[in-house]
């Protein structure tokens, strides 16, 4: 139906567009993707005018919308579902922003039939174009192109396929494309993926013509790259993906020749250098080289490595210097290479800042069958890092001492952890030390003592927050993963615990409580509906149809329309959950099959 006070505003349509768009956009549609409060902002922004320069072209929807800032908006169907971008914060982290709900509602409008629309602008620029000289638009593009990156790189691409363009070209559109001096946060990267994408095309363009300039530009495109990708936020992997498309071209380009083996070995050695992301592999590159490209690499890492200096435990401040890494990495590779255990401890001894070293040489020599060596090793690194050592070596030393017959040398690793740590995971392992010394029993009332300890004088909490470890927490899980969640509902009752244990002990406790299940599922039903989002709503209504089905196995149905009517009244604000609330509605009105927890017509509860 049309919209009230609708506002006025610029539109150019292409009408092609809405006859796909239209089974995507609607209202009840775009309420279900924004939530009620992004779609009352939305529809707000709508109605203030706020959506500026709308176009429908090429089975898209495109915006200029005016809030805090001016953000560029575009809809458009891939497959059955409506995807969409905006440039604000919310959309640029993938959320159904009010910005797109304006727009939706804009293009809604014009498909009401209350407007006339004026003619396609894009049809007169299309006539116009046709009509100019080709002087004019080789002067117009030139401009365009010296102020739009973007253009720039599509139009250099295209000259490179026809063979108008050279290397130095290229050379210049990489180090455009990667140059920034400061850290680019994550709402920036889109922006910089968009322009980074070009490159991969113009190398592998070039590739087809010349493997020795592909491989040269392909390494500087990667050092640039890389430099960047360790100072900006790329945490959707769309910079690294580039990246690896231009490593594939590098690799493909290597393979073909052009250079020398001792090149090869330098440029390769060097991108590894760089590369801190495994982006480059030897054992990939191990059939170009050669012998005597292997020979130059093996000379190139050896003279670099006896330059790196042995660091003592706990000399974490020099740890990441001068590339160490990345050079421990090439030399491990080698000395894997040449299966000399020998030299990849000799590796790996060069570096004792933290206890995962003494991990790693014990595995080594564990593999060999150097037994006495590994243990020596990891009793070392535990001593050397007592309170910070990590879990492996813990692991490692358990199933030794175990497979040595040292049981409760294995039972004092565990407790210790378990002591230091209280979570139920410690405790699963220190039972699973325990069973295999026959001596679980004391060892469990042993750690449940040490659990309500910490418990002191604490006054319940009905939910705690879910990354407050231990405690009544602790309890309830411990019992839940016993099996007994009887137990794990009265220790829950009397401290309390987080609200995803509380779930998981109504869902224990369906079979033998069914009465207690119900009470904890309406406990929880109405915090969870208050988050007033679709996720939670889904919860919410999952939740609704387990009680439900409770109800009716227990002969309790009548209860659950007025409870659900209780619903209605208390969140009939929230439009999205009320949607969900008829869904059940109509599963009640719905007849039952045999088995089936939906409520025939004339039913208790119906």
């Amino acid at each position: 139906m049309p919209y009230q006070d609708e506002p006025t505003y610029h539109v150019r349509c292409h009408m092609t567009a809405r006859a796909k768009l239209a089974d995507l956009i609607s209202r009840p549609a775009l309420e279900e993707l924004a939530g009620d409060r992004s779609f009352e902002r939305g529809l707000a922004y709508f109605r203030d005018g706020a959506v500026e320069r709308l176009v429908c072209h090429d089975n898209r929807v495109t915006a200029r919308v005016v809030g805090t800032d001016k953000y560029t908006v575009k809809l458009w169907p891939d497959g059955r579902r409506l995807d969409r971008s905006c440039t604000c914060p919310m959309g640029q982290d993938g959320g159904f922003c009010k910005h797109l709900v304006a727009t939706g509602l804009a293009w809604l409008a014009i498909g009401s039939g209350k407007r006339k629309q004026p003619a396609p602008e894009i049809e007169v620029i299309r006539k116009f174009l046709e009509a100019s000289d080709k002087q004019t638009l080789v002067d117009m593009l030139t401009e365009r192109a010296c102020e739009d990156e973007d253009l720039a790189d599509r139009l250099l691409l295209t000259a490179q396929r026809r063979g108008l363009s050279d290397s130095g070209a290229v050379r210049n559109a990489i180090r455009r494309v990667f140059a920034t001096r400061e850290f680019v946060d994550y709402r920036d990267m889109p922006k910089l993926a968009a322009r980074a994408a070009s490159v991969p095309e113009l190398l592998r363009e070039l590739s087809k013509r010349d493997a020795k300039v592909a491989i040269e530009l392909s390494s500087d495109a990667m050092k640039r790259g890389l430099a960047l990708l360790a100072h900006c936020d790329d945490s959707d992997g769309r910079l690294g993906d580039i990246l690896s498309d231009i490593a594939g071209i590098h690799y493909e380009a290597f393979g073909r020749g052009g250079l020398a083996p001792p090149a090869l070995a330098e440029n390769l050695f060097e991108l590894q250098l760089a590369d801190g992301y495994d982006f480059f592999a030897l054992g990939h590159y191990l059939p170009s080289l050669g012998k005597d490209g292997l020979a130059a690499y093996r000379k190139l890492a050896l003279d670099a490595w006896k330059r790196v200096p042995a660091l003592a435990p706990g000399a974490r401040a020099e740890r990441h210097a001068g590339r160490r890494d990345e050079l421990a990495g090439i030399m491990k590779t080698l000395a894997a290479m040449d299966g000399d255990v020998d030299a990849l401890v000799g590796v790996l001894k060069r570096d004792l800042a933290d206890s995962y070293a003494y991990l790693e040489i014990a595995t080594v020599l564990q593999k060999a069958g150097r037994h006495d060596e590994a243990l020596k090793w990891a009793e070392d690194g535990r001593r050397a890092f007592a309170r910070e050592a990590g879990d492996g070596l813990d692991n490692f030393l358990v199933a030794e001492y175990h497979r040595r017959g040292r049981h409760d040398d294995a039972i004092g690793l565990r407790w210790a952890r378990f002591t230091k740590n209280l979570d139920v995971r410690s405790y699963q392992e220190l039972k699973r030390s325990a069973d295999g010394a026959g001596s679980w029993s004391a060892w469990r009332e042993k750690a449940l003592s040490a659990v309500r300890k910490s418990l002191g004088g604490k006054k319940p909490v009905p939910n705690v927050p879910y990354w407050i470890a231990g405690g009544a927490s602790l309890l309830v899980e411990i019992f839940l993963w016993e099996d007994d969640p009887a137990a794990a509902l009265g220790e829950a009752r009397t401290h309390g615990c987080a609200r995803h244990l509380w779930l998981k002990t109504a869902k224990a406790l369906e079979s033998s409580h069914p009465d207690e299940a119900v009470a904890i599922y309406q406990d929880q039903i109405g915090p969870i509906v208050n988050l007033t989002n679709n996720q939670a709503y889904d919860q919410a209504v999952d939740l609704l149809r387990r009680m439900r089905a409770l109800m009716v196995r227990t002969g309790k149905s009548a209860k659950f329309g007025p409870y659900l009517n209780s619903l209605r009244i208390k969140h009939k604000a929230k439009r999205n959950f009320m949607r969900r609330l008829k869904s059940i509605a109509a599963e009640k009105a719905g007849a039952r099959s045999e088995g089936s927890d939906i409520i025939r017509p004339g039913e208790p509860g119906s």
